[in-house]
């Protein structure tokens, strides 16, 4: 929620429209850097937590040291992710509307059909059906590793598929919750998911999927 509220006020002052999305700044470096941080977390969790009910990942024969990543005394790396994430879900196919898209706006998109929302859509793991890196992770690592000199890969663009891709992974790791529509609304108040189908809502400004 804070990371959204942060790209939201972003598009205060610059439009969100891909005739933009090459901009950078230092508060759009700021956010990206917190947001593949949070992804990273989001990943190590997801895939400990799955591993630790019992699921047997298909691709988990493919992870060095699996066991041992899953159990916590090792990490989990970004083509882990790619791996077991793409194999399990394949969320290379999977998008999300972007919401406040100038040319597609969508102020209240709760309010909407699911289905009538239609607008700029954004797959940011549609590199992993080939097996390549992701240019928002790989921006991520650039600046985490040097801020000053990799400054300009800070776009918007990187940002708001980071920010999809955290998107993704929450409504995998609480798919439950999503689905029976036990999610706070505003949580689709930047991106709302265009892999489920929807099946009615729950109250007023909510969602159930199938």
């Amino acid at each position: 929620m804070e990371l959204q509220r942060r790209v939201l006020d972003i598009f205060r002052y610059v439009s969100c429209h891909k005739n933009n999305f090459e901009t950078y700044s230092i508060i759009t470096e700021s956010v990206l850097v917190d947001t593949g941080s949070f992804f990273d977390s989001l990943c190590q969790t997801l895939i400990r937590g799955m591993s630790s009910s019992g699921m047997h990942f298909k691709q988990e024969g493919q992870i060095p040291n699996f066991a041992q990543k899953a159990s916590g005394r090792d990490n989990f790396n970004f083509g882990d992710y790619r791996t077991l994430l793409e194999g399990e879900f394949a969320v290379s196919g999977r998008q999300v509307n972007l919401n406040p898209y100038e040319d597609a706006f969508y102020a209240n998109p709760t309010s909407y059909a699911p289905d009538n929302v239609t607008g700029y859509q954004v797959a940011p793991f549609q590199e992993w059906a080939t097996g390549t890196p992701s240019p928002w992770w790989s921006a991520f690592t650039d600046l985490k590793h040097d801020r000053l000199r990799n400054f300009r890969q800070a776009t918007l663009g990187n940002l708001i598929h980071a920010l999809a891709a955290v998107f993704i992974v929450l409504t995998l790791q609480n798919e439950p919750l999503f689905k029976g529509g036990h999610v706070a609304p505003n949580l689709y108040e930047l991106f709302l998911p265009k892999y489920w189908r929807s099946k009615g809502r729950i109250f007023p400004g909510n969602f159930l999927w199938e």
